[in-house]
């Protein structure tokens, strides 16, 4: 026999081989019509089953609480995860780990009342200037100004940004919503928050 032959009848004689075994598999030609039965005759409520209805709970339906969903700039988004993010280093500073088992035989532990710590709620911006030193001389000219006063125990924050493609440091202060509302009034300072609180119009 000739090789070409062989070549030709080893696809046909595979073909015939695979057309044979799927003649075995359909040797039930109502296996689906079978299968579709018995997922029908699965029940699907308590009645279906034969048991009884179950009676649904007496109490009312709660519902839930709409959920308040607040449009911010990535200025502001920044601004409020500065913000948590404080609190959170604060939070986890001042709390201890509690001691898993109470020492029987120690003496009780007396708790003073210690007063709460305030917290930085926002960070104001006072300026956007070209570089650090600009801003660093700009806290130093507002620190002697008239609204200086206002300045007194916070301390200034530079962050460097980039916008527009030109690279910016600004000033910023973390103060709490009093101190904020006081830096935006007697400062003039054009912060976003002051907008919105309105805290700059007074």
């Amino acid at each position: 026999m000739n090789a070409s032959i062989l070549l030709r009848l080893a696809p046909i004689c595979v073909l015939a081989g695979l057309l044979v075994g799927c003649g075995v598999a359909e040797s039930d030609p109502s296996r689906f019509e079978s299968a579709a039965e018995r997922i029908a005759a699965i029940p699907l409520s308590a009645e279906d089953a034969g048991g009884a209805p179950v009676a649904a709970p007496d109490r009312p339906r709660e519902r839930a609480a709409p959920l308040k969903v607040e449009l911010m700039t990535p200025h502001e988004l920044w601004d409020a995860r500065e913000g948590l993010t404080a609190r959170v280093r604060l939070a986890s500073a001042s709390a201890s780990a509690p001691a898993a088992y109470p020492d029987p035989e120690a003496p009780p532990q007396t708790v003073s009342a210690s007063q709460p710590a305030v917290v930085a709620a926002h960070h104001v911006q006072l300026g956007a200037y070209s570089s650090e030193d600009g801003a660093r001389a700009a806290w130093t000219q507002l620190n002697r100004g008239p609204g200086g006063a206002v300045l007194s125990g916070l301390q200034p924050v530079y962050e460097a940004v980039e916008v527009g493609g030109r690279r910016l440091v600004r000033l910023k202060v973390a103060a709490s919503a009093g101190q904020a509302q006081a830096l935006c009034r007697d400062l003039a300072a054009s912060d976003p928050w002051c907008a919105r609180s309105g805290a700059g119009s007074v």
